[in-house]
């Protein structure tokens, strides 16, 4: 009686996985639709970093040396290269407001600067 009563708990429980899982799959499928609208944000630093690599350079971003010597001539503040991110649609609009981000990226770009 007691494996009756097993098998057939199981035996219905693995039936309603099949009404579970299209439930299951069609919340998955909203929230992939919902995520892929967001900007994936990069931090101030990957921004500096990636900026100095050369991942920037269509925008018009110089690299290595390059890079350098357009921070020490000014040629690129932080509000630049948070422009070039927004752009690249790696950052947010709302980013040039954030003060906080672009004094981050300022100080790193100042760190470069000094070295």
């Amino acid at each position: 009686m007691k494996r009756f009563l097993v098998s057939t708990l199981s035996v219905l429980a693995l039936s309603n996985l099949g009404t579970v899982a299209p439930a299951f799959a069609d919340e998955i499928a909203t929230v992939n639709r919902t995520t892929s609208n967001t900007i994936s944000e990069i931090t101030p630093f990957n921004l500096v970093s990636s900026s100095y690599q050369g991942r920037f350079s269509n925008q018009g971003i110089p690299s290595y040396n390059a890079f350098l010597q357009a921070i020490r001539t000014n040629r690129i503040e932080a509000k630049d290269l948070v422009q070039t991110a927004i752009a690249a649609g790696r950052l947010s609009e709302d980013t040039l407001k954030d003060t906080e981000y672009l004094n981050s990226v300022d100080s790193l770009l100042d760190s470069l600067d000094k070295n």
